[in-house]
């Protein structure tokens, strides 16, 4: 079974649809001041397992299930390695995971089951988000960057004092009572 191409409207209509979703994603980390690196790897996490519930559909799912879950395994990694490590992880992975959708579920044979208007839009959602997620690792770059110029010649912090109840324990410690 193959599936007919979208036209360029249509194109244009779904690339907007990933766009909008794009923004919306950016505005719930504006809101909840959530790291945008974390929430855009665990989004690119996401539409790797969509895909794998698309394989389902296909005419024999067997072999596509695990191909699809091998597309999870590689770009889950990079997503992981961004959520413990630097946003450019995630850069990398959003932007290869379009070239991804688009050769083998918008072009190649696993268009017999992904939607092409999915695949459209996830392409458009990806490369936006790799680049607001770059922006951002950029602009946070230069920021800490020039912080530590400005602070460099300032005196080091206060130290923190201790709670309390944690001033006791170090004392009776150090005295030799109860740990």
């Amino acid at each position: 079974m193959v599936k007919a191409m979208l036209d360029t409207t249509e194109i244009l209509i779904f690339a907007g649809v990933g766009l909008v979703f794009a923004l919306g994603l950016l505005a719930f980390c504006k809101w909840s001041g959530a790291a945008v690196q974390r929430i855009a790897a665990y989004a690119l996490i996401a539409l790797c397992f969509l895909y794998v519930g698309f394989a389902f559909r296909a005419e024999e799912p067997g072999p596509w299930v695990g191909f699809e879950m091998t597309g999870v395994a590689v770009f889950g990694t990079l997503a992981g390695m961004a959520i413990i490590g630097s946003p450019w992880w995630v850069v990398a992975g959003l932007a290869l995971h379009p070239l991804y959708a688009i050769y083998f579920h918008y072009i190649g044979a696993a268009s017999q089951f992904a939607p092409a208007p999915f695949v459209v839009a996830n392409a458009a959602f990806d490369v936006a988000m790799a680049l607001f997620v770059a922006y951002a690792a950029l602009r946070g770059g230069r920021k800490s960057a020039t912080r530590a110029e400005e602070t460099s010649d300032a005196p080091p912090p206060p130290q923190r004092k201790l709670a309390a109840r944690s001033q006791h324990r170090s004392q009776s410690r150090d005295a030799g009572g109860p740990a």
